[in-house]
């Protein structure tokens, strides 16, 4: 089965690092595997891809403005869909599902569209989604999955669409927690004291993520916490904003900004708490990673991280307020047993719900199921 997937820019995030990590388990299910990124920039991710054995063609994709542009590059997908014989085109992004889906129908190649997050939309264009939902389901036969709880209830409740809903997954040959002796080691290593508090975050710097939040919640913790700090992991717009607010309320020396990071576990086993202040998430691969580490996590109570308490207590969740972070740090540096305890009934969680292996397999028969042509 050969299976295209369909990218904006290679970049170093959720939907990414979870194929690349698969790319062993699709071969081995009998998948050739290719991807597009249509974005100007390739992306600093793109050597990963290939080194997973990825075949990678970099064509941006003209904007919505250039009409005739537009039309000739979906044909030229089209043809490439059906010269190189692909079986599955599977889309990422967005903003292309329609047209993407559009070229599968033509090339009589299976397309597969998965919801990453909530998209709410206005109502004046609410008809259009809705519309291009339908035809691109009952027209072109796209399959659509949905990767939480979160997004599989909005799209059923918001645009009236059933998905397929498949847990995204982590490589938790990767993310395991800390081994006899591991904590003290990197930290070591990470010249960081062993007894200092150490709160971490892990996500690009934008605007849904707030991690502004967090920096504002610093004074307030370090009043009870004095050799505390915070790991900022991930780049983005806005980082030199959050520098500059570090700066402005003093505590720069103890905001460390460590930038995108491949070693990510390593990061999270030196940290005593996981913290994801989210405006919004479709799936939070982070927080799932943090999670498989053993690492307490406090989230906001919003839509893609309320997922992580839906059948027990495996995290705090607490209102947008960056009073309440500070009040929940402080309460499990003074609580470890709970933080502990909550640590562990998350880990049982997400080895249960987010196995690569096991969900892999869900994707693999998403593929496979026949089109109605």
């Amino acid at each position: 089965m050969k299976v295209i997937h369909i990218l904006h820019s290679l970049k170093y995030s959720g939907a990414e690092i979870m194929y690349v990590d698969a790319a062993e388990l699709f071969r081995n299910l009998g998948c050739e595997l290719s991807v597009v990124a249509t974005a100007t920039d390739l992306g600093e991710y793109a050597p990963f891809f290939e080194n997973a054995g990825y075949k990678i063609f970099h064509l941006p994709i003209p904007s919505f403005k250039n009409y005739f542009r537009r039309l000739r590059y979906y044909f030229s997908i089209i043809r490439l869909l059906k010269v190189d014989k692909y079986d599955v085109i599977h889309i990422h992004s967005h903003d292309t599902m329609f047209g993407m889906a559009f070229c599968g129908w033509m090339a009589k190649v299976q397309p597969v569209y998965t919801f990453h997050s909530v998209f709410p939309t206005k109502s004046l264009t609410y008809p259009y989604h809705v519309i291009k939902r339908w035809i691109a389901k009952q027209i072109f036969n796209c399959r659509f999955q949905a990767i939480s709880d979160s997004v599989y209830n909005h799209e059923l409740k918001f645009y009236h669409n059933n998905t397929t809903k498949i847990y995204n997954w982590i490589n938790n040959r990767r993310y395991f927690p800390a081994l006899k002796g591991e904590k003290k080691e990197i930290r070591n290593e990470l010249d960081m004291a062993p007894g200092a508090f150490v709160i971490i975050s892990v996500g690009g710097c934008n605007v849904g993520k707030q991690h502004s939040d967090i920096i504002n919640a610093m004074p307030v913790i370090l009043k009870k916490i004095p050799d505390c700090y915070y790991l900022h992991l991930g780049n983005g717009d806005l980082e030199s904003a959050e520098r500059q607010l570090a700066i402005d309320l003093q505590i720069a020396d103890r905001v460390i900004f460590c930038g995108n990071r491949e070693d990510v576990r390593k990061y999270l086993i030196a940290s005593d708490v996981f913290l994801m202040p989210s405006h919004y998430e479709g799936f939070s691969l982070t927080t799932v990673e943090a999670m498989a580490c053993g690492i307490p996590a406090i989230l906001y109570d919003v839509p893609g991280l309320r997922d992580f308490n839906k059948h027990g207590i495996h995290s705090i969740l607490i209102k947008e307020d960056y009073n309440l972070i500070a009040e929940n740090v402080l309460f499990i540096y003074s609580n470890p047993d709970d933080g502990n305890a909550m640590a562990r009934s998350a880990k049982s969680f997400v080895d249960k719900n987010f196995n690569m292996e096991q969900n892999v397999k869900q994707i693999y028969e998403l593929y496979k199921t026949k089109t109605r042509r």
